[in-house]
């Protein structure tokens, strides 16, 4: 591609011609975010760097590329990892089975009915909590 045909080397040929314009970077920064060549925009800003008259503005459009670039990058959509979810299905179960167990075996002492925590008693109550169709019972309309 020859220089003449880039549209970035030409903006940065106007660029340096007019370097103090602060237009003139912002308009070198879009059009680099524009035509997606934002790494060409800041290697030049860097290679100006070296230059102490121009080291000042060369960090500023450096920092300019930077901004543009972090602004064009869009947060990954989050998943929920699988363990998780089937962590959060287990949840709900096995925490009303072990309300129902502790209250079970603290009504058992406190009325003196052994019978109360019997394992048969107990397992129903488990069993009675996994059985519960939880997921419809939280679903979410969505």
């Amino acid at each position: 591609m020859s220089a003449d045909a880039d549209p970035i080397e030409t903006a940065w040929s106007a660029l340096l011609a007019e370097w103090e314009s602060p237009e003139r970077h912002k308009a070198f920064v879009a059009l680099a975010a524009a035509l997606g060549r934002l790494p060409d925009a800041a290697r030049r800003y860097r290679e100006c760097g070296a230059d102490p008259a121009r080291a000042e503005r060369a960090k500023q459009g450096i920092d300019a590329v930077l901004r543009v670039a972090y602004l064009a990058l869009a947060p990954l959509p989050r998943r929920e990892h699988e363990i998780t979810r089937k962590a959060r299905a287990w949840l709900p179960p096995v925490s009303v089975a072990m309300v129902l167990v502790v209250f079970t075996l603290m009504a058992a002492q406190g009325l003196h009915q052994p019978s109360l925590a019997s394992p048969w008693v107990l397992g129903a109550e488990v069993v009675g909590a996994l059985v519960v169709p939880w997921q419809k019972l939280f679903a979410r309309d969505e």
